[in-house]
């Protein structure tokens, strides 16, 4: 046999709602200062990505004189040192060309996080009207209820459950809202997935 619902119940659920509404905020706050870490990570991956582009110009500098001599036979310039910088030059542009894949998955994903960050708190922000707005329908439920039981003239009834009716389409707008709010908040989070999709790919080639 199933329990019965009591208007206690549900106020309880708008309590709970308001709970899980603080806790949301709090991982909004958390999430906002993880992308800043990330942007700031990002930011140093592109200088440290300049600083390589810069070394290996100088590799290949270094590596034309070294070519130069090397045509000399007295020159102290082996050829297994030529190849050997070949190589480096080689393995840094292959290094710096899949760094720039990995800093701009990083980047995508930073965007994307910051815009799921903002969806979430219209999420939060929907959940909240509904929490609140479902308190004022069940404390309303309640005055009508309770003047209902006191066998009050029918005009005055009237006007109250016409009040009820009128909170009651508030409420349902604002769960018609939260329900929108949330299918927007469940696809950024999709998109987020895959992004983190690509960027497991990215460090795969790096490694």
């Amino acid at each position: 046999m199933s329990p019965i619902i009591t208007h206690q119940d549900e106020l309880e659920l708008a309590k709970s709602e308001k709970e899980l509404v603080s806790q949301f905020k709090k991982l909004s706050r958390a999430q906002s200062t993880l992308i800043s870490s990330q942007k700031k990570y990002a930011e140093n991956i592109s200088k440290a990505n300049i600083t390589r582009e810069m070394l290996n110009r100088t590799f290949r500098d270094v590596l034309k004189q070294m070519q130069t001599l090397a045509r000399e036979h007295r020159s102290n310039i082996k050829d297994e040192e030529v190849k050997l910088f070949q190589e480096i030059i080689k393995e840094n542009d292959a290094y710096i060309k899949g760094n720039n894949t990995y800093l701009n998955a990083i980047k995508d994903l930073a965007v994307q996080k910051e815009y799921l960050v903002a969806k979430k708190d219209e999420f939060v922000e929907a959940l909240s009207d509904v929490a609140n707005k479902r308190s004022v329908v069940i404390k309303k439920a309640l005055d009508v209820e309770k003047v209902k039981n006191k066998l009050i003239d029918g005009d005055k009834l009237n006007v109250l459950d016409q009040e009820l009716n009128d909170v009651q389409r508030d409420f349902d707008r604002a769960r018609d809202i939260l329900l929108k709010k949330i299918h927007q908040f469940k696809e950024v989070r999709n998109e987020i997935n895959n992004l983190w999709l690509k960027l497991k790919d990215t460090v795969a080639e790096l490694s």
